[in-house]
């Protein structure tokens, strides 16, 4: 299989720390791939030139990075990312949840890329205000965080760096301490270090 990524995607990241905390280095290959420049191999295998791809052992290909991180966690009966019985209710909440400030951050983000004559600032706000919302729900959720690796907390990981990373005015520790204090830790693991964004 190939995985096809680039580096600063907070999407992408998700599917390659998924791949590592399953184990599956061995049967993942990571492609190195540019979204923004009508990449042949990308396009190859996602026609809307967006990552995370995942290009399959028999040609076909899934996209978007939730549909293919619930399958790379079907390839290894260790640790399952999802759960089983109820609580794989209460870890698909928090993951959504984690991945729709995900996608506030990344559409403030993108706003930035335009011309400044044609930037919208009550479209950043927007997102802010998102965030702002949906940090106050999960930093209840963080509080029942085990030690158990679950798709929520890769989810959320990703989120916060992204934060740090590319919006790093939303200042999330001041009002989040269960956040500001569990990750940390999970930063720490293997995965999330191997995946690190560019610094610039």
């Amino acid at each position: 299989m190939k995985l096809m990524y680039a580096p600063p995607s907070p999407f992408a990241r998700k599917a390659r720390v998924t791949a590592i905390e399953k184990g599956l280095q061995e049967r993942v290959e990571f492609v190195l791939v540019n979204p923004m420049g009508d990449d042949p191999t990308l396009l190859a295998a996602n026609p809307i030139s967006k990552i995370p791809a995942l290009e399959l052992d028999n040609g076909s290909s899934l996209i978007d990075s939730a549909l293919i991180c619930s399958y790379l966690d079907t390839l290894a009966d260790t640790n399952p990312l999802l759960g089983s019985g109820d609580e794989t209710w209460e870890i698909q909440r928090v993951t959504y949840l984690a991945n729709a400030i995900l996608d506030a951050a990344v559409a403030a983000r993108m706003e930035w890329f335009r011309p400044e004559e044609i930037r919208w600032q009550p479209w950043v706000d927007r997102q802010h205000a998102a965030i702002t919302r949906g940090l106050v729900e999960l930093e209840k959720a963080a509080k029942d965080f085990g030690p158990q690796v679950t798709m929520a907390q890769i989810t959320t990981a990703v989120m916060l760096e992204y934060l740090d990373f590319r919006l790093p005015e939303t200042n999330w520790r001041d009002n989040h301490p269960a956040l500001a204090a569990w990750l940390p830790g999970f930063s720490s693991r293997e995965s999330m270090q191997q995946t690190q964004p560019p610094t610039s």
